[in-house]
């Protein structure tokens, strides 16, 4: 049944692609308007996220502790937890340095190694994670994790409308 959720996220990271296929790398860090996140900030708190939910590091009403975080990335960051922060709190020099196709990539890796973890886990989807609230289980964790990449990709969708960026056919 693990596969069968996996398998829906998966979808999510196929559009991903191609919101940011094309993408002028001047854009990636680029904000659409006061208010907005760039396409990089939107790409780093989708990988934030899923290294925190997937490899058991999120606890309830605590910060994660990221150096306990089976996945190292430049977009694990906790600048990308949550839209004030972000916006209070513009990419480091280093991840401005990164082009589409690094974010990208990125992001992929991110992905496949939290995947990789949580399955090495076997975790029982019917059951609560530690550290997490009443009503969440593993299954509901990935549920949420499908919305969660596609919501934020059409993000990114409309964020290049915004740059003046085509975008492929969405």
């Amino acid at each position: 049944m693990l596969d069968t959720y996996l398998s829906f996220l998966e979808l999510g990271y196929y559009e991903v692609q191609f919101a940011l296929e094309g993408l002028a790398d001047e854009k990636v860090w680029q904000r659409p308007a006061d208010g907005l996140l760039s396409i990089g900030e939107l790409a780093g708190h989708i990988a934030y996220w899923e290294a925190v939910k997937l490899t058991g590091m999120y606890q309830q009403d605590e910060e994660p502790d990221l150096s306990l975080c089976k996945v190292s990335s430049p977009l694990i960051d906790r600048r990308f937890a949550y839209y004030p922060i972000t916006l209070q709190n513009p990419p480091s020099e280093e991840q401005k340095a990164m082009t589409a196709a690094q974010v990208y990539a990125e992001l992929m890796r991110v992905h496949t190694e939290s995947v990789a973890y949580l399955k090495s886990q076997n975790p029982d989807l019917e059951t609560p994670p530690p550290g997490w609230s009443p009503g969440w289980t593993y299954k509901e964790i990935l549920k949420y994790a499908t919305f969660h990449i596609s919501y934020h990709t059409g993000q990114m969708y409309s964020a290049r409308h915004l740059l003046g960026e085509q975008t492929p056919d969405n």
